[in-house]
């Protein structure tokens, strides 16, 4: 019943909702029902400078404090004794170097594996990173607990296909590079998919592994209320609304599909009155909204980057902001890694429990 009303329902209705806005609009809904939902090229609105300003001053505003929280000057901590670097971590490395080299040149030889450098690549760098959590505490996610962590790739499958199914409202990002049939291209697909969350569990706890990282959100100004009944209702109803708004005016809330889902799944936990990302800034510790936040932050970057000269890649069409680019991201876009970076920690503590 617990895992009905806080994943199941809201997991239904992300879908839903922004169908609703297209019957609401008037228009079909199959095209949008079309499986795998294969991401099509959409022509977007032009640049435009003062929606590009107006959202830059948002986004700083909205993040400056913590910004401003994380480069507050603290006492130094006595570092922490380091082990050994394991060998497994030489091997994933290694591993890493070589897929990355594979998927950045074309040899005659990698030909029949070109278009499927993903998958091993973010494996390697997954291993990798917990090779170097491992060096310093001994310990890390992937030998935790293991069933927890190998369930979390198939659970992030499902968790990504999500945002493709948004995509076919809002049509932000396209694949190239790679043509395949229905069920090659779902299979295919769902394989890379899988490695988004284990990625983002790693990077966080890589960084609660510096003790000046834990120790600088722990003390900030309480965000009272966030968990009471009032704003997990508040949380449901707006992104609600926003989700239906979506198939009907996706090109001004196209940046929606990466806020409500993280205000839809938070809400009902709290109206469940279970823990979430939220529960640490209402006594006044940012210390998993700063971790998971920046994780989904630099995963995004390391995303970008692996994607800029792969053979299989995704490219993006955003309306009014799509200027400065980073690899292929606008550089505006990249603030769509923090909210999503806390959607991977609603669905990481349900899997993995209460994050400590």
């Amino acid at each position: 019943m617990r895992i009905f009303k806080e994943f199941i329902i809201p997991a239904g209705l992300i879908p839903a909702l922004p169908l609703l806005g297209v019957i609401l609009k008037g228009q079909a809904v199959m095209p949008y029902l079309v499986f795998p939902p294969k991401p099509v090229i959409t022509s977007h609105a032009p640049f435009s400078p003062p929606v590009f300003t107006a959202t830059a001053c948002f986004i700083a505003l909205a993040f400056l404090p913590l910004l401003k929280k994380g480069m507050t000057r603290k006492e130094k901590t006595k570092p922490e004794a380091r082990g050994r670097f394991p060998l497994w971590g030489y091997v994933s490395f290694a591993g890493l170097f070589f897929f990355w080299v594979m998927a950045w040149t074309r040899f005659d030889w990698f030909k029949p594996f070109q278009a499927h450098t993903f998958f091993p690549l973010w494996l390697c760098w997954i291993i990798s990173v917990n090779a170097i959590i491992y060096r310093s505490k001994t310990q890390c996610p992937m030998f935790n607990t293991p069933s927890k962590f190998l369930f979390l790739f198939m659970v992030s499958s499902l968790f990504w296909w999500a945002f493709e199914f948004l995509n076919r409202f809002v049509g932000n990002w396209y694949y190239t590079g790679s043509q395949y049939p229905g069920l090659e291209y779902f299979l295919l697909a769902t394989l890379s998919f899988s490695t988004v969350l284990p990625a983002v569990e790693s990077m966080k706890a890589y960084l609660l592994t510096f003790a000046w990282f834990k120790n600088r959100f722990k003390h900030a100004r309480p965000l009272h209320g966030t968990g009471s009944r009032s704003f997990g209702l508040l949380m449901v109803a707006s992104s609600g609304v926003l989700l239906s708004l979506v198939g009907i005016f996706p090109e001004i809330l196209f940046f929606t599909v990466w806020l409500c889902p993280l205000f839809l799944l938070i809400g009902f936990r709290i109206l469940s009155g279970r823990h979430h990302i939220l529960s640490g800034a209402e006594n006044g510790d940012y210390t998993m909204v700063a971790a998971y936040a920046a994780a989904g932050l630099i995963c995004g970057f390391f995303w970008e980057m692996f994607n800029m000269y792969s053979l299989a890649r995704w490219q993006y069409s955003i309306p009014y902001v799509d200027i400065l680019h980073v690899f292929e991201m606008p550089l505006l876009g990249y603030a769509g890694y923090l909210p999503f970076g806390l959607e991977c920690a609603v669905i990481i503590e349900l899997i993995m429990g209460k994050p400590s």
